[in-house]
């Protein structure tokens, strides 16, 4: 199955219907939502500016997964928000969503992304190390351990 992205805003109505769906998932199985949670899921505003983008994948006309790219400083860029809704997963949606972000945080200069992921989220830390992303830090939030990952873009 082959995905069409489409550049969105991060608030409109596809992606707070994948949103809705991504913070029901974190809330089965997270014991306690997270503390900051701007920090870990930033704002809709963080996805707008150069170096910055929003993207929904559809199947057909219906939106199946999302993710945005949000720009820490020149050299350093930040995957935020990605979701496969459980219907498209393991079909490749987030492989080619995360590869279409990658090549937008390249193309504006960006030569590091980083990204944060929680343990109860296996699949999405199974696809990242796939992707080359590696642990740089893996600090605990009460009794949930979280792990930040980076990767370095070709030049």
């Amino acid at each position: 199955m082959s995905a069409t992205l489409r550049a969105e805003a991060p608030d409109g109505p596809a992606s707070r219907a994948l949103w809705d769906e991504y913070q029901a998932l974190l809330e089965e199985r997270l014991d306690a939502p997270p503390a900051d949670p701007e920090h870990i899921f930033a704002s809709p505003e963080s996805f707008t500016g150069p170096g910055s983008a929003w993207l929904v994948a559809y199947d057909g006309e219906d939106p199946v997964a999302c993710g945005g790219l949000r720009a820490i400083d020149a050299q350093t860029g930040e995957i935020k928000r990605m979701f496969v809704t459980a219907r498209a997963r393991g079909h490749g949606h987030a492989r080619v969503l995360l590869a279409e972000l990658e090549r937008r945080a390249a193309a504006a200069g960006q030569r590091r992304l980083r990204l944060i992921t929680t343990e109860v989220l296996r699949e999405a830390r199974a696809l990242y190390e796939a992707a080359g992303y590696a642990v740089v830090e893996s600090p605990r939030e009460g009794a949930r351990q979280d792990y930040l990952m980076e990767k370095l873009l070709p030049s």
